[in-house]
């Protein structure tokens, strides 16, 4: 796991007159996986049900490829939760079985519009599940298809984004989220980062409120939905949001989410305590 030397940080958030929020901030940090991606062994690459980043992917055959306006979805992972069954950060997630990630692929959706719903798909196959390793759809275009690579977890510690839902939560000002902001030691997430739970590594803001008031129906690529009547009663549930997956650019992998951003996929807590995997919500960001 991260070390995260949390007496260091306490101190920097009492130098940035953030003290009586100390606690609450330090509260705030989740262990997550970090999915460090490396070469496929050729015994990985042939055997069905491994953790990896693109390829072809392992499904059941009563398993209907997804699609989206007519084009199949881009397969992005799949991770085999018994690779990660008691690491921290994993223990609201199955013990065992297999989650399949898809997203749109020619990449037309962001997440913002609720007519996006449907631009991505999270199956889960339960354990003792026959897998077959499924081809590509003759019609899936080139750049939705991905090289496939090894996931190897790796624990570590992450801490809330200044723009959350999370943190504003806490009532602080705007100036203060922005002290809180300077108080965080320099980012130690550089690189390509796929993490599995915890924190997002954010690029363009955050994704909580965006999450509920567009799975809610409401447009949020402009100030539409936050002004709809029903914003601010949804926007209270925000905070239900949580990271499930976070996929990065990935060269190896032949990955670009747009500018060099980043797909994440969020579930509420009441889908994910009840396996009800297919409520995920995905929005891409690039910088």
């Amino acid at each position: 796991m991260t070390v995260l030397d949390l007496d260091r940080l306490r101190a920097r958030l009492v130098e940035a007159n953030l003290g009586h929020h100390a606690d609450a901030l330090l509260d705030l940090i989740e262990p997550s996986v970090r999915l460090v991606s490396e070469p496929m062994s050729e015994r990985d690459a042939a055997a069905t049900g491994t953790t990896r980043l693109g390829g072809e992917p392992d499904l059941p055959d009563a398993a209907a490829w997804p699609s989206f306006r007519d084009m199949p979805h881009s397969f992005i992972a799949q991770i085999n939760l018994a690779d990660v069954s008691g690491l921290a950060g994993t223990n609201e997630l199955p013990d065992d079985g297999l989650l399949s990630f898809f997203f749109d692929g020619d990449q037309r959706v962001w997440g913002f519009d609720p007519k996006d719903r449907g631009g991505w798909s999270v199956m889960f196959t339960p354990p003792g599940a026959s897998l077959h390793r499924r081809r590509f759809p003759a019609s899936l275009p080139e750049g939705g298809r991905f090289a496939a690579r090894a996931l190897r977890p790796r624990v570590e510690l992450t801490r809330a984004p200044w723009e959350s839902f999370d943190v504003r939560a806490l009532g602080l000002s705007l100036a203060q989220a922005l002290a809180y902001a300077d108080a965080l030691p320099a980012d130690d997430h550089q690189g390509t980062v796929h993490r599995l739970r915890g924190h997002p590594d954010m690029i363009q803001g955050d994704m909580q409120v965006e999450c509920q008031l567009a799975s809610n129906g409401l447009y949020c690529g402009d100030a539409t939905g936050s002004a709809d009547p029903r914003a601010d009663t949804l926007r209270a549930d925000a905070g239900s949001w949580r990271l499930l997956l976070q996929i990065d650019s990935d060269d190896d992998a032949r990955i670009m989410w747009g500018d060099v951003g980043r797909i994440y996929y969020w579930l509420r807590r009441d889908d994910l305590a009840a396996r009800r995997f297919e409520g995920a919500w995905c929005i891409l960001q690039c910088s």
